[in-house]
């Protein structure tokens, strides 16, 4: 699949995009890097959808498109993003009702991912924040 990014593309129609790919996936943007299977604190998570990527890095002065396979591996996409562009993403996965940071799952594809979270349809947790959870497999 072909992502387009450009200076005025918003977070939320990248996450839009990459969504479209991938219904069980989602794309989080971080202020600051993180390690392969390492997680991001919460603090550093960006929530405004209408940001700009031009505000999050300097290195889409032109419109371009990156190419993101389900055959990769979380850790490459993750680090496409980071040394392409200068962006801190996470690719967090549904299970149940929550959304999990892939820290610990950062060597899975994104097509293992997928069917890991169509796997998790069964469990119903009532947890509060969804974005604030770790993954523990």
């Amino acid at each position: 699949m072909n992502i387009h990014l450009a200076s005025d593309t918003t977070m939320g129609a990248l996450q839009a995009q990459f969504n479209a790919f991938f219904p069980n996936l989602k794309l989080a943007f971080f202020s600051k890097p993180h390690d392969d299977f390492k997680s991001s604190a919460a603090k550093f998570l960006i929530q405004e959808k209408d940001k700009l990527l031009g505000a999050l890095t300097d290195r889409l002065a032109s419109p371009c498109e990156i190419d993101i396979q389900a055959h990769m591996k979380v850790m490459e996409v993750e680090k496409l993003f980071k040394e392409q562009f200068g962006l801190h993403v996470q690719v967090f996965r549904r299970s149940g009702k929550i959304w999990l940071e892939t820290s610990k799952t950062d060597h899975l594809t994104l097509a293992e991912q997928e069917l890991k979270a169509q796997d998790s349809d069964h469990i119903h947790t009532e947890f509060g924040d969804p974005m604030d959870y770790r993954e523990q497999d």
